[in-house]
């Protein structure tokens, strides 16, 4: 590990979104707030007694069951990967998101909304300087279908393998370097997908009780229902999570090498490089 660093960033003001959580069919609402440096990245529930709130920290990761869930003392916030994804694309830092239920909106099922609201809220600089964790060494995980490494680089790269039997998934890769621009063009508009045949088995266990054709791709048995905004959007939506997902453990340089992982695996790996930095 090496770490160097840029200053720290908030928000200007105070904005809103709401919106419909993906898993619990909830409305819900929240506001993004300016916060001090060193405060880092808060959720506070507002809608339970005292307003607890969570810091977005790999520590306090609950679930990786179809999304990254965080939680202190039996309060959660679920799925949190596609907002972490945009505050990263931003390098925000601190703030504070008000929120009054315990999933987050799901909205058209990509980033592309936060971006929108973050852009409205704009970016303030801070005085105070972030670290900035640059890899120096290798780091990999793998079953007998996953691979995931994280391995030294000059900048923020991704290169993601996606493969699926179904035949208008099949096989895709992505090979992304971070820029800001590109990530919002690029990135943030690939939405979540699901498969038809999965629908009523989530359901039962809780989950995908808020999906629909609004806010995720629905594939059947040989067909995309929705059209696609990219040809390969799948691949993109799972760079779109790993991104979001590696925030927890705020800004970072180096490669990764993705192959067929989800928010498990991505959590798996940021416990190895949080024990790294501590250690550092």
């Amino acid at each position: 590990m090496a770490v160097f660093n840029r200053k720290q960033n908030t928000i200007k003001k105070r904005v809103t979104i709401e919106g419909i959580g993906l898993h619990s069919g909830n409305q819900v609402k929240m506001s993004f707030n300016p916060a001090p440096p060193n405060s880092g990245i808060v959720f506070k529930r507002i809608d339970l007694k005292n307003d607890p709130t969570i810091q977005a920290v790999v520590e306090n990761v609950t679930s990786t069951e179809r999304s990254t869930t965080i939680g202190v003392k039996g309060v959660k916030v679920k799925t949190i990967e596609h907002l972490m994804a945009a505050l990263s694309a931003f390098e925000i830092d601190n703030i504070v998101i008000e929120i009054d239920n315990d999933e987050l909106p799901a909205l058209d099922g990509s980033a592309i909304k936060y971006a929108e609201v973050l852009e409205k809220a704009g970016i303030k600089g801070q005085k105070v300087n972030k670290d900035i964790i640059k890899i120096k060494d290798n780091f990999f995980i793998k079953s007998e279908n996953t691979y995931l490494g994280v391995f030294p680089a000059d900048e923020f790269k991704i290169n993601y393998l996606l493969k699926y039997e179904h035949p208008k998934i099949g096989t895709e890769y992505l090979e992304y370097t971070f820029d800001k621009n590109s990530f919002i063009k690029e990135i943030m508009p690939a939405r979540t997908f699901g498969f038809a045949e999965e629908i009523e088995k989530l359901k039962r266990k809780g989950l995908a009780l808020g999906g629909s054709l609004d806010n995720a791709i629905l594939l059947k048995e040989n067909k995309v229902v929705n059209n696609l905004r990219f040809k390969d959007e799948f691949v993109r939506h799972k760079v779109l999570d790993l991104v979001g997902d590696f925030y927890l453990n705020g800004p970072l340089v180096g490669e990764i090498i993705a192959i067929r992982t989800g928010h498990k695996d991505n959590h798996k790996m940021n416990q190895i490089i949080k024990k790294e930095i501590n250690n550092f």
